[in-house]
């Protein structure tokens, strides 16, 4: 018997400053989309109808050959003949046609499910994003050298499983991600349909959910309809006995969504005889509102973390422009807007080659969400590298554990004796000069004179910070810190 266990896999994505013209796959649909199940009915099987008895003729009568079927088709009964009479066609029936290699599953009884819910201007949705933004920083600063993740995801995929969580789980995952005491899932909600508004025009901003159970396994009802109502879940049902092919599907799954940035997340043995896998991901491009002109991107050096000089190539305004920034005590701050302006990237450098660490102890999830309220507008003279960076799928444990949520922490509101056993978290990042035609003709039209002398002059040439802010809610979508971008 499969032990009643289940394990939440979270994964973000994102492709920044990618040309917009470049999309090679269809979009998939948007947060906003009412949520469907994949788990289809599977019709039962009709008892199967007896064949006619034919009487033996004197002279042998060929019977065309029938192919085997799950549901026998009758034979017409065919009268004696001296001559070798053929059976007539049968034309196939619609009532017994058998489903191809899909046999009848409890988990047929999860349909029906609710329909998204639309945003409710009443839910905590503020207090929903600054307790995620707190996790999320604090996860940001457990990682290691060189680092990208995704606050949002993060928030997202426990604030879903929240709704399945036992007391015990439920009062700790509260204390970690500060979920509002009443109308969580609302104000979940209510933040991811405020986001899909951002996807417009040549930027893509897509947030999907999905649950994976084992097809010999259905979860509560109530868990199903929040999960759908607030989040837009499907459903694909798997078999976790093969474990190979439900690691297949699921990465699959998630693959199509981050449009092949990150190709897996999981690998059989992780999900091998779970009952429940719960997998979300975020996938965003964007062009620059400003984007750098690529014949102006040339190798200069970067100091690593480690004191050592890499070569990389830069990118560099082809002249000062008009930029939001901050200057605080020990760092500048310099905001890169995409196009639509509802979604920024902060970059923050430090004064000192060796200064990130100290930013970072001082800064929190507030002050780095609220950049732009901070903002004075000048002339700046930005130079910055390219660069590309992979969080492999990360044990989430390994941060959240010591916080007071382990593995085996109780999630009896998805079923009885559910308990997770894995939680991951993998991202990517990709940044470079791209934007769109028009935006990159503004900007060489704009040269028709010399430049006034910038306010300020910014070069990323060391470790630095950022973060992808989006500006209606605060919410910190992702956060990374470059030590080394020749890694």
């Amino acid at each position: 018997m499969k032990k009643l266990v289940g394990s939440i896999i979270l994964l973000a994505a994102i492709a920044v400053g990618c040309g917009s013209s470049d999309k090679a796959l269809s979009p998939s649909p948007t947060a906003t989309q009412a949520a469907t199940t994949a788990a289809a009915t599977v019709e039962p099987t009709r008892t199967p109808t007896p064949i006619a008895t034919v009487e033996p003729s004197p002279v042998p009568t060929p019977v065309a050959t029938v192919e085997p079927s799950p549901v026998p088709t009758p034979v017409a009964t065919v009268e004696p003949s001296p001559v070798p009479t053929p059976v007539a066609t049968v034309e196939p029936s619609p009532v017994p046609t058998p489903v191809a290699t899909v046999e009848p599953s409890p988990v047929a009884s999860v349909e029906p499910v609710t329909d998204r819910l639309p945003a409710d201007p009443n839910a905590p949705s503020d207090a929903w994003v600054a307790g995620v933004n707190d996790a999320g920083w604090e996860f940001h600063r457990h990682l290691k050298e060189n680092a990208v993740s995704s606050p949002l995801s993060i928030g997202i995929a426990f604030s879903l499983s929240r709704a399945g969580a036992s007391a015990d789980s439920g009062a700790a995952l509260d204390k970690i991600f500060g979920f509002p005491k009443a109308d969580t899932h609302r104000a979940a909600n209510t933040v991811d349909l405020r986001l899909a508004k951002a996807s417009a025009g040549t930027t893509t901003l897509e947030i999907a959910n999905r649950l994976f159970p084992d097809d010999g396994f259905s979860p509560r009802q109530e868990f199903l309809n929040t999960a759908t109502a607030h989040y837009g879940t499907t459903i694909q049902p798997v078999d976790t006995a093969d474990g190979e092919a439900a690691a297949n599907a699921i990465n699959s799954w998630a693959a199509e969504r981050t449009r092949g940035l990150i190709p897996m997340i999981v690998d059989a043995g992780t999900v091998q005889d779970q009952e429940l896998v719960l997998v979300n991901t975020v996938y965003l491009k964007a062009d620059w509102l400003v984007p750098f002109m690529a014949e102006l991107t040339r190798d200069r050096p970067f100091t690593t973390g480690s004191g050592q000089t890499v070569t990389v190539p830069f990118m560099h305004d082809q002249m000062p422009i008009p930029r939001r920034f901050v200057q605080m005590d020990n760092a500048d701050a310099v905001e890169l807007p995409y196009m639509g302006q509802e979604l920024s990237m902060w970059v923050i450098v430090p004064h000192e080659v060796d200064g990130l660490a100290a930013i970072e102890q001082s800064l929190d999830a507030e002050t780095l969400a609220g950049l732009g309220g901070n903002a004075q507008e000048g002339m700046v003279d930005l130079t910055m590298p390219k660069w590309e960076q992979t969080l492999p799928p990360a044990d989430l444990f390994e941060w959240l554990c010591p916080l007071g949520f382990c593995s085996g922490a109780g999630f009896d509101g998805i079923a009885p004796g559910i308990f997770i056993t894995a939680a991951l978290h993998g991202a990517k990042v990709i940044v470079d000069e791209k934007g769109t035609e028009a935006a990159a003709a503004t900007s060489i039209a704009g040269a028709t004179s010399m430049p006034p002398p910038p306010d300020l002059t910014i070069v990323a040439d060391r470790p630095f910070l950022w973060a992808i802010v989006h500006q209606d809610t605060g919410a910190i979508l992702f956060v990374g810190r470059l030590v080394d971008p020749a890694q």
